[in-house]
């Protein structure tokens, strides 16, 4: 099986349900070859706002609206499992984000009420926080 360099703040577009082109991105490793990725979708009434992206600096291109980090879709993925959900024909990765807006995004992993605890704690060992 084929498989994936993954660099944080790698943006890659993902076959999964229910219409199979979710935009995840990677946002810390978690072992070996995983990584912790996080949902990006559009911004709705009942999002939760940990973390709101808005199309422009740092932020890939194809953010061309306001969208939220969904963080109850976060995934631990390796590379293997990466190349095998990737959308047929998407460029690999789709984008990149900024140092900036990874460090946002990952703040606001550390507040969310949405992030499972395992995603939560594993995040905190990435970044240097005490459990």
């Amino acid at each position: 099986m084929a498989s994936i360099t993954i660099n944080l703040g790698d943006a890659f577009l993902l076959d999964t349900p229910p219409n199979n082109e979710h935009l995840y991105i990677a946002i810390a490793q978690t072992s070996g070859s995983n990584y912790l990725f996080v949902n990006v979708t559009t911004r709705r009434p009942n999002s939760e706002t940990s973390c709101v992206l808005l199309p422009g600096s740092g932020t890939p291109s194809f953010i061309v609206h306001e969208s939220v980090i969904a963080y109850q879709f976060a995934r631990e993925i390796d590379a293997t499992q990466l190349a095998l959900l990737i959308t047929s024909g998407s460029p690999i990765p789709k984008g990149t984000c900024s140092m900036a807006v990874i460090a946002r995004i990952q703040q606001g992993g550390l507040v969310s009420k949405r992030l499972e605890k395992r995603y939560k704690t594993a995040l905190k060992a990435f970044l240097g926080i005490p459990p």
